[in-house]
């Protein structure tokens, strides 16, 4: 553990979480004093008032050289958790580096999801980089917050996707751009957690586009080509159509991030 002065620092995630809840301590209108008292009943920690003076004013933040991650619901945000139920990854190394990365063939969902990355963290956004090893275009950063905050259960992230239109549009952009598939007319997103995709569904019909429900793709258990490379798949794969007369209605109000798929949309769209 990491020390200050001969004192150990406490980890992050609980400095993280004594912060949020002196502030709902606050807020819910407690004294300094009960504050105190309350969070050393519950967590056995001695806090001090200009600690709390500190972070009710905002004037510190607990996290030490932890950059700080403000959960509150953006369009940026939900594009980002949208991206990482899809295509984007994270993984942690043994020097403390907490990663949230995405590997793809298209430069601007790259450089797309690089930008909602800085402006969560106001930051510079990460470089956007080939790999020509991989045959893919490569944004990363590491946030341990960030990682810690994707990394909840889906049913904690649905306030913040549901928030507004705007972030239901940002996040099924996001999660359209990562498994949305347009053949002819035919346009589907697969994934294989059934919950996300009815989720997903929901919020397509909240904004007027109309789906033909979930579907059983295929059952795991056998081998799939993905990108040129097969893979085991070991879970049900399910899909989820969006009906043909609303494509128009998903490109106005959603619509992508990746040119590409942006073209085979308008594509489907003169076939009407």
């Amino acid at each position: 553990m990491r020390t200050r002065l001969g004192k150990p620092y406490r980890p992050t995630v609980e400095r993280e979480r004594l912060y949020q809840r002196v502030l709902e301590l606050r807020k819910a209108g407690h004294s300094y004093n009960q504050i105190i008292a309350m969070i050393k009943a519950e967590s056995g920690v001695t806090l001090r008032k200009s600690h709390l003076y500190g972070w009710i004013n905002r004037k510190h933040r607990p996290f030490g050289y932890v950059v700080a991650f403000d959960p509150t619901p953006t369009p940026e945000l939900a594009y980002v958790i949208g991206v990482n139920l899809g295509d984007a990854s994270t993984s942690d190394s043994r020097n403390y580096n907490h990663k949230i990365k995405l590997r793809v063939t298209d430069k601007e969902f790259a450089a797309e999801f690089a930008r909602c990355l800085g402006l969560l963290l106001h930051r510079t956004p990460p470089r956007v980089k080939w790999h020509e090893k991989t045959h893919s275009w490569h944004a990363e950063l590491s946030s341990l917050l960030l990682q810690k905050f994707l990394r909840q259960d889906l049913r904690e992230l649905v306030p913040i996707v549901s928030h507004c239109n705007e972030c239901k549009a940002a996040f099924l952009r996001g999660f359209f751009d990562s498994e949305g598939s347009i053949s002819g007319r035919s346009f589907t997103v697969s994934n294989s957690n059934l919950e996300l995709l009815k989720i997903t569904c929901r919020l397509l019909h909240s904004l007027g586009i109309e789906t033909t429900g979930t579907h059983l793709a295929s059952k795991g258990g056998r081998t799939v080509m993905i990108k040129g490379r097969f893979y085991r798949q070991n879970e049900d794969m399910h899909y989820v159509r969006v009906r043909s007369k609303c494509l128009d209605k998903f490109q106005e109000v959603v619509g992508f991030s990746i040119r590409r798929k942006s073209i085979a949309l308008s594509i489907a769209l003169d076939r009407t």
